[in-house]
């Protein structure tokens, strides 16, 4: 596996890459890696030949100082990782390499409210960070196809709109969200949490599973909300926001919603929960249509 820490470096590589007639993917990462981002590496193996992987903490996308400095660095513990899952290259910027001129960044696709709703709402300007991160580095690594993890969901669909808005050439694709047995999504973050903790978050994963139950049964979305919200709160954990929104736009879906039963859309749950001051994100795709629902509805979330 090559290693790549300059833009130099990384163009020379990637340009004898294009005179040879190949072509790769890209898994952009922040590092401390987790069996998460490898399988984002195995699918990235199955759509090119060649795989690219940037490891670089992004400082513009978080929003307050003692987040960034908590973030977990392990560049050669990520790097031994990725050699032995047969990266080709590895890109290991420092902030200076991404941004040269400054971080101060002007061009702003138009998001239509996707960087202001959840997770924008809750951590202002992260949005813009990612996005100024996620060009620069498509900038810089022209990859044919880039590997996203679903449970960066909003992420998923704040890039891909500014991929329709400002012309990257690079399909985005969203791989499923990686969990440890006890059904918590694998996070970097996870790592903070004690024995106890981790064990405790499993309740985040055992909620979506009966939130879905319940959506299936013909519960309306506000009642498993509210029930969900109740059962994180009584399991020790702060829930910041469980709802029920369209996956492309996120909007919350109306709780009657006879009117959108014909059309297109795909209904997401989506959950930030607190826990040892720890902030564990997730989010579940229902890929069903929204159908109409009854006052008569089974209270299938009084089990939650």
């Amino acid at each position: 596996m090559l290693i790549a820490r300059t833009t130099k470096d990384l163009t020379s590589t990637l340009t004898a890459w294009r005179q040879a007639g190949h072509e790769w993917a890209f898994v952009p990462t922040m590092g401390a890696l987790h069996e998460g981002h490898l399988s984002l590496v195995r699918q990235a193996q199955q759509h090119t030949g060649r795989v690219v992987v940037s490891v670089f903490v992004n400082p513009t996308q978080f929003d307050r100082d003692d987040d960034l400095a908590r973030y977990p660095r392990q560049p050669e513990r990520d790097a031994e990782m990725l050699r032995s899952r047969g990266v080709d290259l590895l890109f290991l910027p420092s902030v200076e390499e991404i941004y040269p001129t400054g971080t101060q960044e002007r061009r702003r696709p138009d998001l239509a409210g996707l960087d202001t709703r959840y997770e924008g709402a809750a951590r202002p300007g992260h949005f813009d960070g990612v996005v100024q991160v996620v060009r620069r580095l498509v900038e810089l690594v022209q990859p044919r196809v880039m590997l996203m993890g679903q449970k960066d969901a909003q992420q998923v669909a704040v890039l891909r709109r500014a991929a329709a808005q400002e012309f990257w050439p690079v399909e985005i694709v969203a791989a499923k969200i990686v969990r440890e047995p006890s059904g918590l999504a694998m996070s970097s973050r996870n790592g903070q949490l004690s024995k106890t903790g981790f064990a405790k978050a499993a309740i985040i994963n055992k909620c979506l599973n009966e939130a879905e139950a319940a959506w299936l049964a013909g519960q309306t979305p506000r009642k498993i909300e509210v029930a969900a919200q109740a059962r994180l709160t009584a399991s020790g954990l702060r829930p910041e926001y469980f709802d029920f929104i369209h996956a492309d736009t996120f909007v919350q879906l109306p709780d009657l919603a006879r009117q959108h039963q014909n059309d297109e859309v795909k209904p997401l749950i989506v959950v930030v929960a607190w826990l040892e001051g720890v902030r564990l994100i997730d989010n579940r795709p229902l890929d069903l249509p929204l159908r109409a629902e009854s006052e008569t509805s089974p209270n299938v979330a009084a089990n939650l």
